[in-house]
């Protein structure tokens, strides 16, 4: 039985930068794993643009150039299955 690994991101701002790793991690193998995305209150609407691009309506451009567009490309199967919890949910905890 594998352990469950958490992978946390940090996003402030940085939403196609937010996008394009987890385009990247989302690519593991690793059988037993959970995405959580904490948004540090970005006043540029970061989660609608992730929450977009999970459901399928937002693509993010990589150079094609770029040394490392291997990782994140071509782009996952969409949409990505997801749960938003705002502040006031996320502080509360109980879900």
């Amino acid at each position: 039985m594998n352990k469950k690994v958490y992978i946390i991101i940090l996003n402030y701002n940085g939403w196609a930068d937010t996008i394009e790793c987890l385009e990247s991690v989302l690519r593991n193998d690793y059988p037993n794993y959970q995405v959580i995305v904490v948004d540090n209150d970005s006043p540029n609407n970061s989660m609608e643009y992730i929450k977009a691009w999970a459901e399928g309506k937002l693509d993010v451009w990589v150079k094609p150039n770029h040394s490392l567009r291997y990782l994140s490309h071509p782009p996952i199967k969409k949409p990505i299955p997801y749960v938003y919890y705002n502040r006031e949910e996320a502080e509360k905890g109980d879900k």
